[in-house]
């Protein structure tokens, strides 16, 4: 889970032993170093329209007026936002959304073990770059990025029900329950499918392919990827 809060913490003593052991951290994507700070500009140069365009001519009436009301709702004003793409927008709806519930990307898992690798100077990967997961949005078409900001309002009222749900199931370990709670939004939006082989099943593969070959290394790797890319029978596991 790529955001919590600090009672999430202390973590079960089998997951640290592992990390303990562990020759290799892999993420993601390797936010080591200057990478994050790079990784954080190259989203807002990808994320935001240049020239004439805005956020407006790329998604519906209806959408646009519903980001509208809802960024009023939570102090914040549209024409703050109106060169964001629509990918761009909703995921900064998500994560200020996020914050404003206590959850926090420092107490992220995987910005929580980047943190000890670097300190024990253990080797850091990462299974994809942030240039593929960014070329991810930027394939969108219109169409896909106004349903993907759509379904992101609609689902805020909900946000924090469902994510003490999620977390809760990624803390237990009941997969059953976390493949659930992602499988709604589908039944939901049907129209969100294709969307979600592209960001999950396709990418689940490449990833899968890659940890596989770590085997052939002799190394012990700690892989940490969202608990989204575990479950269903096209989860990585």
């Amino acid at each position: 889970v790529h955001l919590l809060k600090k009672e999430h913490y202390p973590l079960k003593k089998t997951i640290e032993d592992a990390f303990d052991k562990c020759n290799v951290l892999v993420l993601e994507v390797d936010f080591s170093g200057e990478k994050l700070l790079q990784a954080g500009m190259l989203m807002l140069q990808k994320g935001m329209y240049q020239g004439e365009d805005t956020l407006k001519d790329n998604i519906s009436e209806k959408t646009y007026q519903l980001v509208k009301d809802k960024l009023h709702s939570m102090a914040m004003d549209i024409e703050g936002f109106k060169k964001c793409k629509p990918w761009m927008m909703a995921m900064t709806f998500l994560e200020t959304k996020m914050l404003q519930l206590g959850f926090n990307p420092t107490y992220g898992i995987d910005m929580y073990f980047l943190g000890k690798a670097e300190e024990a100077k253990k080797e850091i990967q990462g299974l994809e770059t942030v240039e593929f997961q960014v070329g991810l949005f930027e394939n969108f078409s219109k169409e896909e990025g106004d349903k993907f900001l759509l379904s992101t309002i609609l689902e805020a009222d909900q946000m924090e029900k469902e994510l003490d749900k999620m977390i809760t199931s990624w803390s237990t370990g009941d997969v059953g329950s976390m493949e659930k709670a992602l499988t709604e939004d589908i039944e939901k939006y049907p129209e969100l499918l294709a969307f979600n082989k592209k960001l999950l099943d396709d990418r689940n593969v490449l990833m899968a392919d890659k940890i596989i070959s770590f085997l052939q290394t002799g190394k012990t790797y700690f892989v940490i990827v969202g608990a989204a890319h575990m479950v269903g029978k096209k989860g990585i596991v």
